[in-house]
């Protein structure tokens, strides 16, 4: 039998190399992708709940569109993974007519937070008259009753399609589907629970090892490495991150953290652990770990501050010991804490305190 032809040294093999695509198409979403979905959430908002029309009880309200919205929404997708996030405060307003005698009053329905870690759950929502007479209460009363169910049903269905992804309604990976059946309502997927996922082979994940790029691709070295820049000195970004109040400010969720070696919570207790050394402007040491990482995982985070020159500070983070699942055998805890980190907390620092690079 004939040994097969192998490639001559620089040549290369037709079978194992793929020509770039001149299109440049992101087959498949296998790169990291990003899309801002604030306006479309504006968008199907308007259409899914804010022209709710109906009579009850001697009464025709009608909703009357978004009156604000304030907050984030974001579609990240990589290897056919859909990774959506949303902090959103919602107002509609709403118009009632009383059907004997003629009197309109209006109003606004409040959604202070409809959030992905709330994801399959009832939102809290308020019905604010804009008056205080009989007709204000009244249909405020049969907008309670009657339109707040449908309302709600149509933010359920906003949140079931953002999770398919969202802005273009592309809509989940067919191949994904099988590994997403049967799971549980997707929360925040950067500090928040996962879904259960069919566990890869070890063929699959090395295939999928990167070499040039630590995260969020490595599978192998389960290693973060990020740098940040912030316009501040870095004693400023060390009481962003170690002081409790300073937390729960740009976090907008309970923390527990203080300037000193011990334990820690953040987000609510789903990112905690245990601070080893502490050196104001200097160094940060931390065993950390999420909430839905197999029990008693932790990893590795060191942070380290330079300052080339006062007020241009960065920050080096290296966290190690990162698992390849969590306790649902979701694997995409690597993208999840490197893009946590990213926006979840050095972003918002930078947005709350006026530290922005």
């Amino acid at each position: 039998r004939q040994a097969p032809k192998m490639a001559k040294i620089g040549e290369g093999d037709g079978r194992w190399i793929v020509a770039d695509r001149e299109d440049g198409t992101n087959v498949n979403s296998w790169h990291w992708q990003e899309k801002d979905a604030f306006e479309w959430s504006r968008e199907r908002f308007a259409d899914l709940i804010g022209a709710i029309e109906f009579e009850d009880g001697g009464v025709r309200c009608k909703c009357t569109g978004v009156t604000a919205l304030t907050g984030e929404a974001y579609v990240n997708r990589r290897k056919g993974k859909i990774i959506c996030g949303y902090e959103l405060d919602l107002k509609i307003g709403y118009e009632g007519t009383i059907l004997d005698g003629g009197k309109t009053v209006t109003g606004n329905v409040h959604f202070p937070y409809i959030a992905d870690e709330n994801a399959g759950e009832e939102h809290e929502a308020k019905v604010l008259a804009a008056g205080e007479g009989p007709d204000d209460r009244k249909v405020k009363e049969i907008m309670r009753l009657v339109a707040l169910p449908k309302m709600a049903e149509g933010v359920a269905k906003f949140e079931k399609e953002l999770a398919k992804g969202g802005p273009g309604g592309e809509g989940a990976d067919p191949n994904e589907a099988k590994n997403a059946s049967g799971s549980k309502p997707s929360a925040r997927e950067d500090f928040r629970d996962k879904k259960p996922g069919d566990v890869q082979s070890n063929a699959e994940k090395e295939r999928e090892s990167r070499t040039d790029k630590t995260a969020p691709l490595s599978q192998k070295s389960h290693t973060i490495r990020i740098t940040e820049r912030f316009y501040c000195r870095p004693r400023d970004v060390c009481d962003a991150l170690m002081d409790g109040q300073r937390v729960m400010h740009f976090s907008r969720s309970p923390a527990t953290v203080r300037p000193e070696p011990g334990p820690f919570a953040m987000f609510d207790g789903n990112i905690h652990g245990e601070t080893l050394e502490y050196v104001p402007g200097e160094k940060i040491v931390q065993n950390w770990r999420f909430r839905n990482w197999k029990e008693g995982h932790f990893s590795k985070v060191t942070i380290t501050f330079r300052e080339p020159e006062p007020g241009n500070c960065f920050v080096d983070l290296v966290q190690t010991n990162v698992p390849e699942t969590d306790a649902f055998d979701n694997e995409t805890v690597m993208d999840t804490t490197e893009v946590g980190w990213k926006q979840q907390i050095f972003e918002r620092i930078r947005q709350v305190f006026g530290y922005g690079a």
